[in-house]
């Protein structure tokens, strides 16, 4: 049947013009020879040229004034209109982009890359229903075509259409395995997004049955099997590829990373050496790098000693710098200071000149440890004049500098790196983390995201700032519904980037606290409404702060108690599992883009981020990066599972021994019973001023009620855990213990070994 049209279909502005145009320049979509590819790639250069100096203007002139642009067939500049297209969007004229990708696809359709470049482009704009008319639209000109077809699985499930999604997997079934394996291991995996575990296992063994002699399919259905949770399956499935293609490298370090993950270090010297028989000879060094890795681990230096000299003898030299690196790191936890610093001497000896900044970038670190803070500057000057030092070192340089409290000098160098990279989003978020921790407070920083969203606006870690921002209980600024897009945006962006899932676990602690207090009675009274929001009213309007005042303390005082005895239930969260190895509802697709639907925002509740799956959005995103995330991550080997699970165990730490809760609890009171933020500025920072609770909380409430008196000030919620934002606030990185101060020292990795 012929799909009725939708808006972006075919009468969309692109869609019009290619439904007219495919059919009669099908028979000329032929390249004309190397003669006219050499001409379009000469306007290619031109048209790349004016871009550069004048923007989409220039760049059009120049194509439109090119003298081989008369002597080209239409079928020969496509790429030159895909460029074309590329400058339109950064330009900001839309309706050229389209224009430019109209004449691509009227000149080449029969060729895939044509329509997934401009879908690519579409889907860039936020235009998934007219991408999503292109890509089936595109099927018909180029199938069967793999591309399009998981191009097209991934925008219906973002569209939530998951019916089609299943009816395109189903499709399938009439092609070869070989040319369709990919597009139903994207469909497994969409299973296990959307919840149906069953269906993606029934799925990804089918494909093992069909092609049993394809690695890389053993490491994709391994990769299901540790997001669902089953680590023993992983492995035992891992063990059958490794036997049905002993020679395919990557499967075997997936063995060895489940093997230590269940059974220690042992058993990945165990399966290493089994490994060492089947793999070609090129990786065995690799092989021995990750049993002395996880030797390393478990702490056991005998063992790791013999494995990192087996690593070392089989490494080429241009890698050998890696080996030594795990081995200097190795003997400064053994307390081999004098070893150490051999080794990072003899490392640098033996990296690549471009690599030789990633060894000074270590030798700071380790004498960082040592606090040697001379030495460390040293280390970090030495690695400025490395070649191929880029924005990297400026801000390993801004760490040191705010771990060691010296705020404005770790400003002043984030300042100076701007000015030499200012489209980093990285050095642009470490601003702003700077500002709201200095004495500038939320207002500063608010001032320094404001900038930085129209630098970078594709910056996650940007995004995450901000939201960091709105959720500061004693900021001017503290709005959860803005909190939530910007971890929206930052999550889309940016999805390797750590802390953004962490400051959403924090948001959903936020957002029940929020729906407690407007359905509990004394609120449905006063508000008229559980969800009810009324504008705030005059500071002396004695009734609404009482009533807020008893509001929020009832609250807190229960959540205090539950989360005290680990009982904190999120029971206002529709659609929240209780039991953790229940099945969840197979229909109830999320992801990126889902989350900013404004019904969504404007609810109250936590009701679209149930746990199961922002843990599911987290273990596919497979973040690698991130203060906090490095913080909560015990080590390599932890999963995004048990990250969350160390974040929550962090929330709750500082909720009740940090004194936190009632601070955020009155916060949310503010918002609800729309009493305004009225806040004053003091020494310590931005703090709000709270009611009279001396008098109300000494009969019943205790020392729940006293975040007001803990000593907490807008700084101290810069990131999402109290004592690492202390660590930057007050030069405490050496109070912590000795575990957590080499993961803020150590778990920053930017430049990975």
């Amino acid at each position: 049947r012929r799909r009725p049209p939708r808006a972006g279909g075919a009468g969309s502005a692109v869609g019009a013009v290619v439904a007219a145009a495919v059919g009669g320049a099908a028979k000329h979509a032929e390249d004309d020879g190397p003669m006219q590819r050499n001409e379009a790639q000469k306007v290619s250069e031109a048209v790349a040229a004016a871009d550069r100096e004048g923007g989409y203007p220039n760049a059009r002139l120049a194509f439109e004034t090119h003298p081989a642009v008369r002597v080209l067939a239409p079928n020969s500049i496509w790429r030159v209109h895909l460029e074309l297209a590329e400058c339109a969007k950064r330009g900001g004229s839309l309706s050229h982009v389209k224009h430019h990708l109209c004449f691509a696809l009227q000149a080449q359709p029969k060729t895939a890359q044509v329509w997934l470049e401009a879908c690519r482009t579409l889907d860039e704009l936020g235009e998934l229903e007219e991408c999503r008319w292109l890509l089936e639209r595109g099927l018909q000109n180029c199938a069967p075509n793999e591309q399009l077809s998981l191009k097209l699985v991934r925008i219906l499930e973002r569209l939530g259409d998951h019916q089609t999604v299943r009816a395109l997997a189903a499709s399938q079934r009439w092609l070869s395995m070989d040319k369709s394996w990919k597009v139903l291991l994207d469909a497994a995996h969409f299973e296990v997004r959307v919840g149906n575990s069953r269906a993606a296992r029934r799925l990804a063994h089918i494909l093992l049955q069909r092609l049993p002699y394809q690695g890389p399919i053993y490491c994709e259905v391994c990769r299901v099997e540790a997001i669902l949770g089953d680590w023993r399956m992983a492995l035992q499935v891992a063990e059958q590829g490794v036997q049905a293609c002993p020679k395919y490298g990557p499967l075997w370090f997936a063995l060895l990373r489940y093997a230590e993950k269940l059974y220690g270090a042992q058993a990945v010297h165990e399966y290493g050496t089994q490994a060492l028989r089947s793999m070609c000879h090129e990786l065995h060094w690799k092989v021995h790098f990750e049993v002395a890795a996880a030797f390393g681990r478990e702490h056991n230096v005998s063992s790791f000693r013999r494995a990192i000299e087996s690593a070392a003898l089989a490494c080429p030299r241009h890698l050998r710098w890696k080996v030594w690196l795990l081995a200097a790191r190795s003997e400064l936890w053994d307390g081999s200071v004098i070893a150490s610093r051999k080794l990072l001497t003899q490392a640098k000896a033996d990296a690549p000149s471009r690599m030789q900044v990633s060894v000074c970038v270590e030798k700071a670190r380790a004498e960082e440890i040592l606090n040697d803070l001379q030495a460390v500057r040293a280390a970090l000057t030495e690695a400025h004049a490395c070649e191929g030092h880029d924005w990297k070192v400026f801000l390993e340089q801004i760490f040191v500098e705010a771990r060691h409290g010296n705020l404005d000098v770790a400003r002043e160098v984030t300042l100076a790196a701007l000015e030499m990279h200012p489209a980093t989003g990285r050095l642009w978020s470490a601003l702003i983390s700077l500002e709201h921790s200095g004495d500038g407070g939320t207002a500063a920083a608010m001032a320094a995201f404001s900038r930085a969203a129209k630098e970078v606006p594709k910056s996650g870690e940007v995004w995450c700032e901000g939201a960091r921002l709105f959720m500061n209980p004693l900021g001017r600024d503290f709005n959860l519904a803005r909190a939530r897009k910007c971890l929206e945006f930052a999550v889309h962006l940016t999805p390797q980037y750590g802390d953004s899932f962490l400051e959403l676990l924090r948001l959903r602690f936020l957002l029940e606290l929020r729906s407690r207090m407007q359905t509990d009675s004394l609120a449905v009274g006063l508000l008229g409404a559980p969800a009810a929001q009324l504008p705030g009213l005059a500071a002396g309007d004695g009734a609404r702060l009482s009533i807020a005042a008893l509001v929020a303390r009832r609250v807190c005082s229960r959540a205090s108690a539950e989360l005290k005895y680990g009982r904190f239930d999120f029971s206002a969260v529709e659609g929240e599992r209780t039991d953790p190895a229940a099945e969840p509802e197979a229909d109830s697709g999320f992801d990126w883009v889902g989350l900013c639907d404004p019904r969504v925002l404007g609810c109250s509740s936590a009701s679209a981020l149930p746990l199961w799956r922002l843990e599911m959005l987290c273990a596919y995103a497979d973040p690698n990066y991130g203060f906090l995330w490095f913080w909560c991550r015990e080590n390599s080997l932890s999963a995004p599972r048990e990250v969350l699970a160390q974040m929550s165990e962090e929330l709750i730490r500082d909720f009740i021994a940090g004194g936190a809760l009632w601070t955020y609890a009155w916060a949310v009171a503010r918002d609800v019973f729309g009493l305004g933020t009225d806040i004053e500025a003091t020494q310590d920072g931005l703090s709000v001023p709270m009611p009279s609770f001396k008098a109300i909380e000494s009969s019943s409430f205790g020392s729940v009620a006293s975040g007001c008196d803990a000593g907490l000030s807008a700084r101290d919620f810069a990131v999402g855990s109290l004592r690492l934002a202390r660590c930057f606030t007050s030069a405490s990185s050496s109070s912590v213990e000795e575990v957590e101060r080499r993961r803020v020292i150590f778990g920053s990795d930017i430049l990975s070994v």
